[in-house]
């Protein structure tokens, strides 16, 4: 009797497993041709989770259960997952209510307010793009550290230096305008990212574009610059923040984003995704 009641557990757990891995959370449509875990696929599709989606000369629209939507450009490739798409080719536009998340090359794209639309793109030389359509959206790296707050009609690149080392998550040199608020001093910087700013002398520097040496840490949501070092800005290139081995540079895009950004539907003949 024992035996059997092992054995009797041994297959529920199997059939949980199996049951939990093939739970289905959305669903892929698209105009063309797609290869869905490597499956070509045309028409729909059904996702779960780890699904590896990739389309040919067509966008795919991915609907998820918790009301998520993302358009695969053409010449994209992604892997979902219910909380998250890895995007490792090409680009994609994401509308969201919750904190789905939008990752490529160790950018974490999340939104920050109901109703956010935005565009993340990989491009060459290890750069990734990420443009605010509707709502904003924060960008952070593996470390949790928030690189950027991408405001709506606004992009912002994220360049790898080549050669360069990974970054401490402590590490950070920066411009920025300094302010002053009930008694504390803040730094926001050209991605629009706020940090409170602690050491001597920063209160000589209010109103002032300064450029920022010292180290990083979060506290809640709030991120904290212990100030190494702090002197009046001279002149370097205007909208760009340098962290080490990260360049990354915004501006202000306008009706650009919808034009050189957004993705359009696109119709293409049924011709095969590149594997």
């Amino acid at each position: 009797m024992f035996k059997k009641l092992q054995v009797m557990t041994v297959v529920m757990c199997m059939l949980s497993y199996t049951a939990a891995a093939t739970v289905s959370i959305g669903t892929a449509s698209a105009r063309g041709d797609m290869r869905v875990d490597s499956y070509l696929v045309k028409g729909n599709a059904t996702l779960f989770d780890g699904s590896v989606v990739e389309t040919g000369q067509a966008t795919a629209d991915l609907r998820l259960n918790k009301g998520t939507e993302i358009t695969m450009a053409a010449s994209s490739r992604g892997t979902l997952f219910s909380d998250h798409l890895v995007l490792q080719r090409g680009k994609s536009e994401l509308a969201a209510n919750s904190a789905f998340q939008l990752q490529a090359n160790g950018m974490h794209v999340t939104p920050k307010e109901p109703n956010s639309r935005g565009v993340v793109a990989v491009r060459e030389g290890n750069t990734i793009e990420v443009a605010a359509l509707n709502g904003s959206f924060g960008v952070t790296n593996d470390q949790g550290v928030l690189l950027a707050s991408v405001q709506p009609g606004r992009v912002i690149s994220f360049a790898i230096q080549a050669g360069a080392t990974a970054p401490t998550p402590s590490s950070f040199s920066g411009v920025g305008m300094v302010t002053s608020e009930n008694g504390h001093y803040y730094l926001t910087d050209s991605a629009d990212v706020k940090y409170q700013l602690i050491g001597k002398d920063v209160h000589r520097f209010v109103d002032t574009k300064v450029v920022v040496v010292g180290t990083l840490q979060t506290q809640g949501d709030l991120s904290v610059i212990d100030v190494k070092s702090i002197g009046i800005n001279g002149g370097g290139p205007s909208g760009v923040r340098t962290v080490p081995s990260l360049l990354i540079v915004g501006a202000i895009v306008g009706a650009a984003v919808g034009i050189g950004l957004a993705i359009g539907r696109a119709t293409a003949p049924a011709t095969a995704a590149s594997i």
